[in-house]
């Protein structure tokens, strides 16, 4: 079991680091799902060629383990259509699609309250009927859709548990999402049309040259509040993490990276002007 273990927790591991592979969503994104889908395909291969040794082993890996895995790629491709459609809405219109997308889940949650109640609380009394392949109580609608991909690799609810726990993250992100919005009709401010597509670090090297130049206000303007304005501006979240931002630029072989790419290209085209 120490195997099947290892993937799940490399699985983790490899998507704490997304954000270093890319600042931009949908490289993050393919990222995320490419990543879920070799763990799963790892599992599948695993399963099918060393088995369990025992029922205990069989429904840890049906019941925690496999879930683990394939709730974050649910997740990830639920993330990636709730954003898509994101993209072609204006502000209120997307607070209704979230508030629609939040109805949607509670009801799957609602009609599958059993189920959700014996994955929060932990229990254990039905665990041979739900995390076992072999059952013959498992409705045969259910393994005839099942087998089209393979019936080795699946127990009654594992799916079911992997919705619930993907369905739990994806409250958590819509309900994030949303504080973001009301914050901006806090603020009395019209939603920017415009969204950062470049790198978030390039535009963090950007917004601490503005800050340490001390441009805005008299350079009475704090980083944090330059950040929301970048934010706002940009529809993107930049102050999680802003003040250990200098220590990542001192880190990379140029510092200055984006800026110098700014000022190349300005020259460039100042002095395509000029001939």
């Amino acid at each position: 079991m120490e195997t099947y273990c290892q993937i799940a927790t490399d699985l983790e591991n490899d998507l704490s680091g997304m954000g270093e592979i890319s600042d931009k969503f949908p490289e993050q994104i393919e990222y995320a799902t490419g990543r879920c889908k070799l763990a799963l395909d790892h599992l599948h291969e695993l399963v099918l060629k060393k088995g369990f040794p025992d029922k205990k082993s069989e429904i840890l890996f049906f019941k925690k383990i496999k879930p683990s895995v394939c709730s974050k790629l649910i997740y990830f491709q639920a993330v990636f259509d709730l954003e898509s459609i994101r993209l072609k809405l204006d502000s209120e219109s997307v607070r209704k699609y979230f508030r629609r997308e939040q109805k949607r889940i509670l009801k799957y949650m609602k009609d599958h309250k059993v189920k959700v109640q014996y994955y929060r609380c932990g229990h254990r009394h039905l665990d041979e009927k739900y995390f076992l392949r072999d059952n013959s109580e498992i409705p045969l609608e259910v393994k005839d859709s099942h087998s089209l991909l393979d019936e080795n690799f699946f127990s009654w609810h594992d799916h079911t548990f992997s919705t619930i726990m993907a369905n739990e993250m994806l409250l958590e992100y819509i309900k994030n999402e949303m504080k973001k919005l009301d914050h901006c009709q806090g603020d009395n401010l019209p939603q920017s049309n415009l969204k950062w597509t470049g790198n978030k670090i390039d535009l963090q090297e950007l917004l601490y040259a503005i800050y340490f130049d001390g441009s805005v206000n008299d350079g009475k303007a704090t980083i944090k509040e330059l950040a929301e304005a970048f934010e706002w501006m940009f529809n993107i979240e930049l102050q999680e993490h802003i003040y250990g931002t200098p220590e990542q630029l001192v880190k990379r072989a140029d510092p200055v990276k984006y800026l110098t790419h700014l000022m190349a290209i300005l020259r460039r085209r100042m002095n395509n002007k000029l001939k």
